[in-house]
């Protein structure tokens, strides 16, 4: 599966309630050194899912810029969570659907400065 494959599918919490979408996804650059390469392989951290709208985020969804483009931005996403990886249970060719509950879910703006 690639990446942009899961841009703006529909997630599902535990009890196939629809969460959201997939707005972007984290990467973590830990991996092992490919033969020859100079840097770590990337692996997939976690998801970036939005209430409302699945739409190219440019970063006013964190604690970035003027709090009052950061308020309309959040008005028009509604509620923007981090997915762990590990919260989910499968991947189908519907849905993300996740091991938790909409209201276990982190929000995006409790992570320390997005990293």
């Amino acid at each position: 599966m690639r990446l942009n494959e899961l841009l703006g599918r529909p997630v599902l919490d535990g009890d196939g309630q629809r969460v959201g979408g997939v707005a972007d996804v984290r990467l973590v650059q830990d991996g092992p050194l490919a033969p020859g390469a100079a840097q770590a392989a990337l692996r997939v951290d976690g998801l970036i899912v939005v209430e409302r709208r699945a739409t190219q985020l440019l970063g006013y969804e964190r604690h970035v810029g003027p709090a009052l483009l950061r308020a309309l931005v959040h008005r028009r996403l509604g509620e923007v969570w981090y997915l762990p990886w590990a919260g989910i249970a499968r991947i189908t060719n519907e849905a993300v659907e996740l091991t938790t509950l909409r209201a276990d879910l982190q929000p995006l703006e409790q992570l320390a400065r997005y990293g």
